[in-house]
């Protein structure tokens, strides 16, 4: 390892100040994400452009919609959750259990007649991206491919408040069971047919702890280097979503330069200048020019 006073003092102040605003900025993150309680990451992944897009898209459950806006459909998921529920919390009686089934089917019943303009139209426009996507010409021609995005954003937006009620209402029913079961054992999350473990459900939970923990790492200057490449490479999945040069991403120039920030930080292991890491480094030095040497 090279000295540390083989940066000016001016470059340590700068290095120690890139680090902590870094983490700040990080840990900021994450506590606002906590605080407000309703972070999704769905809006995010489904705006994804690029060659990596279905790979981010991917992780949202029933991404168009096919299940929840299909009365048969969330009937059938609903009783089966319901059943594995009774199984899985130990209900002696299933009638209560029941009931609270056929109340959030009454209640997703209440949401489609709510929403059924927008979701017919929802399914007519889903039929037309079916048949923009059979035109090879389509994905050739950038202002086709433009025209063919534009209905596609139109024809989520649609749907999108009627999903987020279906939604609510298979968290309630998931929190009622729970609280039937007297909160014996931990809640059994309510998953939709083709549901993976990493979806957006785990990843809304994972995002604003590793945020946080980024940054109380960095600020302290503990384990910088561990840190400040898992941030780095966070960052640039961020990137990757707006996959530079396709068409319709959003620039992501704030993000690719904390990225490199983050991996400078990482390399430069920064956190031996004012930092907890600064005790290892020591010690490690020491060790070798032969203070504690040993054989």
């Amino acid at each position: 390892m090279n000295s540390y006073r083989q940066l000016s003092w001016y470059a340590v102040i700068l290095l120690v100040a890139l680090r902590f605003s870094v983490g700040w900025h990080f840990y900021m993150e994450g506590a606002s994400k906590v605080r407000d309680g309703k972070f999704s990451s769905i809006g995010f992944l489904q705006a994804a452009k690029g060659p990596l897009a279905g790979q981010f898209q991917a992780l949202i459950p029933d991404q168009d919609g096919s299940i929840r806006l299909d009365r048969d459909k969330m009937a059938q998921v609903i009783g089966d959750y319901v059943a594995q529920a009774s199984t899985y919390y130990g209900f002696e009686n299933k009638q209560e259990a029941d009931k609270l089934a056929n109340k959030a089917i009454d209640q997703i019943d209440s949401i489609y007649a709510q929403w059924s303009k927008d979701i017919q139209d929802f399914k007519n426009s889903r039929k037309r991206i079916a048949s923009l996507e059979k035109d090879p010409k389509r994905t050739e021609i950038a202002s086709l491919r433009t025209q063919k995005e534009s209905v596609e954003s139109d024809w989520k937006a649609l749907v999108r408040p009627a999903l987020g009620a279906v939604d609510k209402t298979t968290r309630g029913l998931e929190t009622q069971l729970h609280q039937l079961a007297g909160g014996s054992k931990p809640p059994l999350a309510f998953r939709l047919p083709g549901e993976s473990a990493v979806s957006t459900r785990w990843v809304d939970k994972f995002i604003p702890i590793f945020d946080m923990s980024v940054g109380i790492l960095l600020i302290l200057g503990l384990l910088t280097p561990l840190a400040g490449f898992a941030g780095g490479l966070f960052l640039l999945s961020v990137v990757l979503t707006q996959f530079p040069g396709s068409l319709g991403a959003t620039p992501t120039y704030y993000q690719a330069i904390e990225m490199f920030a983050c991996f400078f930080l990482a390399a430069a292991d920064a956190g031996r200048y004012w930092g907890l890491d600064f005790l290892p480094w020591t010690w490690w030095k020491n060790r070798k020019i032969g203070g504690w040497e040993t054989d």
